[in-house]
């Protein structure tokens, strides 16, 4: 079985990481959260910051334990059975495929108000830029986000 190459450090997946916290959670949904929680917008980010912390402290518990490239499927088959792990690892893309669909709206969002533009069509062509750049290489798409 093939071995991925180890090409980003700790720093780049960590700004990576904050990246997509940022373009997500607070420039692309702060207008909607704050619709919804009001004067609480704050605890409501508290919340969501507490549940990453545990929710980071558990993938470091369980990455010590399984040394694999399969992170999650890796978790669940060891714990469960293949059929269930196969079925978290197609979760776990969907859920990064509805979250860049979120940042990519959101960022169409922005994107209408300087140029006439669909929302669509500027999600689309975000995404589409963003796709040719990790054609590139994880590596260069790390350096593009700084």
């Amino acid at each position: 079985m093939p071995q991925l190459k180890r090409e980003l450090g700790l720093f780049n997946v960590t700004v990576a990481g904050v990246g997509i916290i940022l373009g997500a959670g607070i420039y692309a949904l702060i207008g909607l959260a704050a619709s919804y929680s009001g004067n609480a917008t704050w605890l409501a980010f508290l919340f969501s910051a507490l549940i990453a912390l545990f929710t980071g402290l558990s993938y470091a518990e369980l990455s010590s334990m399984f040394k694999g490239d399969a992170g999650e499927y890796d978790y669940i088959k060891a714990s469960f059975n293949k059929p269930l792990a196969m079925f978290i690892s197609f979760a776990i893309i969907f859920a990064g495929v509805f979250s860049a669909a979120t940042v990519a709206l959101g960022f169409a969002g922005y994107l209408t108000q300087l140029i006439n533009i669909s929302l669509f069509s500027g999600a689309l062509l975000l995404i589409g830029l963003m796709t040719l750049i990790n054609f590139a290489g994880i590596k260069e798409a790390s350096w593009f986000r700084y």
